[in-house]
């Protein structure tokens, strides 16, 4: 039972740019500075990572050794709890993802610095495995990236909110909206049919959550005085 993300992650891109006439690629002189090779933010270059990781897994066909597999969690295998959100069911199932990484690190990388990011990502790496472990018992195995981008998302947007409030607004509504959705309604069925897998709904509440919570924390702690 494979965890997917559609593309709805696209929509609020449009919906930003028409309404603000600006995004977070735009400078700020208030936003952490972060900079690293070719003057780009360290996040692009963090996401970049993440992406390239999920690419050779795909290829090197790693998806049976790094997901998420109950049994084998069971045996002490507990990496799987991370690696099972970095394999995917097909290459399509991996494009939306990689997609939706993109999105969010065009929005709102500038956010956050590199290494917020990366605790953001891995406690909703964490929330998705372990919430997948305790709450759904019934569930034996999945792979996906989608529960963490969620996490990431509304993680951004809280960190966001400290610089572009209506930007910030309307992504927190849209992912609020979207996970409410699923909850109540179920997957997109769309998504389901073009990966040819099950979408996994509680997933994405539990990246949510952690990704959220851990990003709020760490604006909470971590104040800059200046800009670095």
């Amino acid at each position: 039972m494979p965890l997917i993300i559609t593309a709805t992650f696209v929509p609020p891109v449009t919906v930003l740019i028409k309404q603000t006439g600006k995004s977070s690629l735009q400078p700020d002189h208030n936003r952490p500075a972060g900079k690293g090779l070719a003057g780009l933010h360290r996040a692009y270059w963090l996401s970049l990572i993440v992406g390239i990781a999920c690419i050779i897994f795909q290829v090197a066909d790693f998806t049976d050794v790094l997901r998420f597999s109950r049994e084998q969690i069971n045996d002490g295998q507990w990496w799987r709890l991370i690696t099972g959100n970095l394999v995917h069911l097909g290459y399509a199932h991996l494009a939306l993802n990689l997609a939706g990484l993109a999105v969010i690190s065009l929005l709102l990388a500038p956010a956050m610095r590199a290494w917020q990011w990366a605790v953001t990502g891995v406690i909703s790496m964490l929330g998705v495995g372990l919430g997948l472990l305790f709450f759904d018992p019934q569930l034996n195995w999945y792979v996906g990236l989608s529960g963490v981008l969620y996490g990431l998302l509304l993680g951004g947007a809280i960190a966001e909110f400290r610089y572009q409030k209506s930007i910030a607004i309307i992504l927190i509504v849209y992912t609020l909206g979207k996970i409410i959705w699923e909850q109540l309604y179920g997957a997109v069925e769309s998504s389901e049919k073009i990966t040819g897998g099950t979408v996994i709904v509680n997933a994405h509440l539990y990246g949510m959550v952690c990704g959220g919570l851990a990003a709020l924390a760490l604006v909470l702690l971590y104040r800059p005085k200046t800009p670095a």
